[in-house]
Order: C-alpha cells, then structure tokens, then sequence
C-alpha cells in the first residue's frame, strides 16, 4: 500500500467516523426533544431514555475521536539549521481545493449570520429603550447581541483569510493567525447565549449549544496555535471532530437562524480541518526551497563613474 493511499484512508475513516458520530448525535437530540421534556412547560423529565442514551453517545463519541487521534501518525520533518519547525505548512497544499472551498464556505455562512444578529439585536435595543421606565421592561439591552453580529463579521475576514493563504506556497504557509478571529466571535456568542437562556428552567435545552460553542473556540485557537509554537496536532484533530458532533447536536431544533448559520459555519471549518490534516501531519510538505540569488556582473576594469 502506497503511502498516499494510506494517507487518504485516514482521511476517510476520521470524515466518517466524525460524519457518524454526528448523525446519531442528532438522530437521539430529535428523540430527546420529543420523548424527554414535559408539556406544555418543557421541563426535562429526570432519567429519561433518550437523554441517558444522548449522554452515551457523546461518551463514545469522545472516546472514539480520542482512539483516532491517538492513532494518526504525525511526522516531522527536521528543520534547517537555526530554523524554527514549520507546523503551519500542514495546512498547506496548493493542489487541493477542497479545504480552501470549505473555509470560504464557512467564512460566508457566518457572514450571512451578521445581517440577522444586527436585526435581532437592534429590535432588542429598541423594545428595551421604548420601554425605558416602566416597571416591567426588558431586561435585555440587545447590547450583546449587537458584538455577536460584529463577530460574525470578524470570523468571516479570518476564515476568508486562512481559506486565501491556504493556497499560497509558503512564505508562511498556509496556518494563519486569522484562523483565531472566529474563535474571538465565540466568546461573545456565548456570552450572549448563556444570558439569554441563564432565566430558562430547561438546562438540556441550550447546554447542548453551549458545549458546541466552547468546541468550536477550543478548535480555532488550535489552529491559530499551529501557526506558532503551541501545535498540538492530535489535539486538534480530536476538537475537529467533536466540533462537527456537538454543532450536528445543537443544530437539530435550533429556532435562532442566526445561531444555526453560526453552527454549521464552525462545522464546516472543522470538516475541513479533517479533511486536510490527516495526510499532511502523516506526511508533511517540505518548505519552499528559496530561488538562486541573482549575481550581478562586476564592472569591468577601468570603468568610471562620472
């Protein structure tokens, strides 16, 4: 077996092992939602079938990721003299395009997020500031909603960024700092998530979305730490794809288009890091090798300067 079919084999097993995990994950979350909660206050019904099954999975689904990760091989090649380890080339590879199509992709669901985050935020701000002064007015400003569309706009500029230099060869590869601008959107996106579910009785309800959220940054900052010297590379591999399983999870039900667009977004990046990771830390590029210095031709004897 050559090594590039072994390269790829690994590539498949991590794609649909994370894209299995996911499914049941939302296959039990659907289950869940139906079998687990009480109407009409939806309160979570203690020990249920479904959420103990849920739990389970998410389990497996840990211990599967972590079996797999601990299993990719990871090959480094010995730097240069007086060169630092070059990580970030593994998310380098000029003649593949499907990692840069999905990071654009990603990169555009979240700016299609910004416009319904800025809506919902400025009718927020407003309904709290005609109700100003009365007893029984909002106590949501909008205020957070409002960063959390900014950040939609921020995690757009690193993903288009870190899909852009995906293909360019090498002065810095394709790793980016850009790639930790999303993970910048998390924070405030769960903040605003835990406040506006912190008053809501039914934890299962959005603890789901929370878990996914901090995956999602957890995964961004790996990345952005391949580019430096905090590479972590099974680590990541295995937040990749817990990534894809909790946002499969949290997506299912999700009434807030704006935080569905935001999920599948952080799916989308970590799928791609799937794809592209495997081969590339089993068998890593090689810097670019710099050009012959251009000699200039000495003047010839006896020649002036006037």
């Amino acid at each position: 077996m050559t090594k590039s079919t072994r390269s790829t084999r690994r590539r498949i097993l991590w794609l649909v092992c994370t894209a299995a995990l996911a499914l049941a994950a939302a296959a039990l979350r659907l289950f869940q939602r139906a079998t687990a909660f009480e109407e009409p206050l939806g309160l979570a019904i203690p020990h249920a079938p479904a959420s103990v099954i849920l739990i389970c999975v998410l389990v497996i689904a840990c211990a599967v990721l972590a079996m797999l990760a601990a299993a990719q091989p990871v090959r480094t090649r010995a730097p240069a003299r007086g060169q630092a380890r070059r990580w970030d080339l593994t998310f380098w590879d000029q003649n593949d395009k499907v990692y840069p199509v999905l990071l654009i992709a990603a990169a555009f669901l979240a700016l299609a997020a910004a416009p319904i985050l800025f809506a919902r935020g400025f009718r927020q701000m407003q309904m709290y500031l005609t109700m100003q002064g009365l007893h029984d007015r909002p106590t949501d400003n909008g205020l957070l909603m409002l960063i959390t569309a900014a950040g939609a706009l921020l995690a757009f500029i690193g993903l288009a960024l870190a899909g852009r230099e995906s293909l360019r060869p090498a002065k810095r590869g394709g790793g980016s700092f850009s790639i930790a601008l999303p993970a910048l959107t998390g924070c405030v996106w769960l903040m605003e998530s835990f406040r506006s579910h912190a008053s809501d009785p039914v934890l299962w309800d959005y603890a789901p979305q929370l878990l996914a959220i901090i995956a999602g940054m957890l995964f961004y900052l790996d990345c952005a730490g391949m580019s430096g010297s905090a590479a972590h590379p099974r680590r990541l591999l295995w937040l990749a794809g817990i990534t894809v399983v909790l946002s499969a999870l949290s997506a299912v039900g999700q009434s807030s288009p704006g935080d569905l667009l935001l999920l599948a977004s952080q799916a989308l990046a970590a799928l791609a890091a799937l794809w592209r990771l495997p081969p590339n830390l089993e068998h890593p590029p090689a810097p670019a090798r710099p050009g012959p210095v251009k000699q200039v031709p000495p003047q010839e004897e006896g020649s002036t300067h006037e």
